[in-house]
């Protein structure tokens, strides 16, 4: 059986929940949505880019039950034929009644699992039930896909998963840590520390900002945790990255296997996902496409960009994390943390003017070819000539460990935000500026450009590769599990 995730964004449940529950308490309502779905060997994720809501006429509004009439469905499948996503039903139950398929369900989807795929050939079917028991929206779903149906284990709504109902059987908690977590509980409620347990973070960047996340997710007891990270512990690294030790350094350890055995220390019953890659290589954008939430803690753009395309494509929130210290001569005039929170509906990195195509070019180029631009740049400044046609040397951005943890507590603590519901972000961008005079905390809003593309992958999934924000160049190593 395959692991199936239903990512939701928050602009497409706006439009997608008023609509099904709008008959309530008594009667269905359904519409028929499109999906960006990424389909691995053991897993699927999907994503709602749209919801194809119902003309004057299209659902049989004389009975309490959901019946579409044949105009809506052939005009659904003709579309389809257009577009490569795949396409299926949201449909609620009555108030206070469980989202387990009953047998008109079962008759509807057997028949347009079959009917659609005329038109969509092996493209998944999803059908998902929604309803409302003691005020909580909770639901279930399946997916027809070659030839047989797999259950729904997940639906996440912008990184709060809700109770799903699995196979017609309810939600399996995974037992929390109540001594070591009472106080969260006491703070935000048990409910959050149950969702804690039960969700997946995944943390791009496993060194300075990335190792203390890590930790602070750990201990928060987050249930599964994806650690990406393609480099080794050096001596450099001890200074912020916890969990590593001389030992670390002398043994040649990655980053990935640091922060696993830290985090085994800390709660050895949390699932870890140690990948040794990069992102967006697949295996790597696999698993994070199973995650309520991701943490960016690189100071590479390519990451960024790559992140946040997986924001888009997936409808996953991304939290991503920049530290720098500015000054000179040994005096430090400002210290400064910003975080961008990425989501479906909000401006791209792109929109907000914070790529530099020339560095990722160069952050993208192999080894050789970086050496020989280098070596072209420095004999062109020897002749006295411009450099910068040849490589842009790019200044290390300056961190220390108290700056890169602190940022990492921040960007932890979004993320526990989003998944316990207990509190937002209330931020798509912020910047805090510390021991300096004065002292700042900035947040804005930065509009989208209406001529960016970011706008036309929102929920496509892995479909429109044509799109695609970075590529991975043939030089990079084959992803390692650990």
């Amino acid at each position: 059986m395959q692991d199936v995730t239903v990512h939701i964004s928050k602009p497409q449940w706006s439009t997608l929940a008023p609509h099904l529950f709008s008959r309530y308490p008594n009667s269905e309502w359904a519409t028929w949505l499109e999906f960006g779905w990424r389909a691995s060997a053991d897993s699927l994720a999907l994503a709602v880019r749209h919801c194809d809501l119902p003309r004057a006429g299209e659902l049989d509004d004389a009975v309490a039950h959901v019946a579409f009439q044949e105009p809506y469905s052939l005009r659904i499948a003709l579309q389809a034929e257009k577009h490569p996503f795949a396409v299926g039903v949201a449909h609620s139950h009555p108030k206070t009644c469980l989202p387990i398929a009953s047998s008109i369900d079962d008759d509807m989807d057997g028949y347009y699992s079959d009917y659609l795929s005329g038109f969509t050939g092996d493209r998944p079917y999803p059908s998902l039930i929604f309803s409302e028991v003691d005020g909580e929206v909770i639901g279930s779903g399946r997916v027809w896909r070659s030839g047989r149906w797999h259950p729904v284990t997940r639906i996440v709504l912008e990184g709060r998963a809700i109770p799903t109902w699995v196979a017609g059987n309810p939600p399996i908690e995974k037992p929390i840590l109540e001594k070591r977590v009472a106080r969260l509980s006491g703070a935000m409620g048990r409910r959050a520390a149950q969702r804690l347990r039960d969700a997946r973070i995944g943390v791009v960047g496993a060194g300075g900002t990335g190792a203390p996340a890590i930790e602070i997710l750990a201990r928060a007891g987050v249930g599964h945790l994806i650690v990406v990270d393609p480099d080794t512990v050096d001596h450099s690294n001890l200074e912020r990255v916890h969990g590593a030790y001389e030992s670390d350094v002398a043994r040649n350890r990655s980053k990935v296997e640091v922060a696993r055995d830290h985090v085994r220390a800390i709660d050895p019953e949390i699932s870890l996902t140690g990948l040794v890659g990069r992102i967006p290589q697949p295996q790597v954008v696999d698993a994070l496409a199973q995650c309520n939430v991701i943490l960016g803690c690189t100071d590479q753009q390519h990451s960024r960009l790559a992140l946040n395309e997986i924001a888009l494509r997936y409808c996953i929130p991304v939290i991503d994390t920049g530290v720098t210290l500015e000054g000179t001569d040994g005096q430090v005039n400002a210290q400064i943390i910003q975080l961008l929170h990425l989501a479906a509906g909000s401006a791209c990195v792109v929109c907000r003017g914070m790529v530099d195509w020339k560095r990722i070019g160069q952050e993208l180029m192999n080894p050789e070819e970086q050496l020989r631009r280098r070596n072209a740049a420095l004999e062109a400044r020897q002749r006295g000539e411009d450099p910068h046609g040849y490589w842009d040397d790019l200044p290390q951005l300056n961190t220390v460990g108290y700056l890169t943890t602190a940022a990492a507590s921040l960007a932890a603590g979004c993320a526990i935000g989003l998944v316990t519901g207990a509190f937002s972000s209330g931020f798509e961008r912020a910047q805090w500026t510390y021991f300096a005079t004065p002292i700042e905390a900035l947040a804005w809003h930065e509009h989208r450009n209406s001529h960016c593309f970011c706008a036309r992958i929102e929920g496509v999934g892995a479909q429109c590769p044509e799109e695609q924000m970075v590529n991975c160049p043939a030089h990079w190593q084959a992803v390692r599990a650990v």
